[in-house]
């Protein structure tokens, strides 16, 4: 079931955080302790909950009609648009994607070049 809220990390057995951590694509290799595995769980509880209150902020502020807010779509990952923009295409370096896109990308929807590898990335 989903986490209601950041206390609830706490009691999730090393199973289930090492499980959340590699369906959101962050890489825990070189973690050896439950701690380090909470932390890493922690912060992408923190960061996916930031998401969805600037996602809702933008809802709430978008005028109504067609028109949207300059910037709101410009985060957006360039082929589901559902998503924010988290990854880098590697060799190329292009950010249009989202992690869960970009692990299918063949090649970059920008320049075409072979894509190596996507990389999921923490904004700040």
């Amino acid at each position: 079931s989903d986490l209601t809220s950041v206390r609830d990390i706490d009691a999730l057995s090393v199973r289930q955080l090492k499980e959340i951590l590699a369906r959101n694509f962050v890489n825990y290799k070189g973690c050896c302790e439950k701690w380090e595995l909470m932390e890493r769980v922690t912060r992408l509880y923190k960061e996916k909950d930031l998401q969805h209150l600037v996602s809702d902020t933008d809802d709430q502020t978008a005028p109504s009609g067609n028109a949207t807010l300059p910037g709101s779509e410009e985060n957006l990952c360039k082929i589901c648009m559902d998503s924010i923009i988290d990854c880098v295409l590697l060799e190329c370096g292009h950010m249009v994607t989202c992690t869960k896109c970009g692990k299918r990308m063949n090649e970059c929807p920008i320049c075409r070049q072979y894509v190596i590898r996507a990389v999921h990335v923490f904004r700040t």
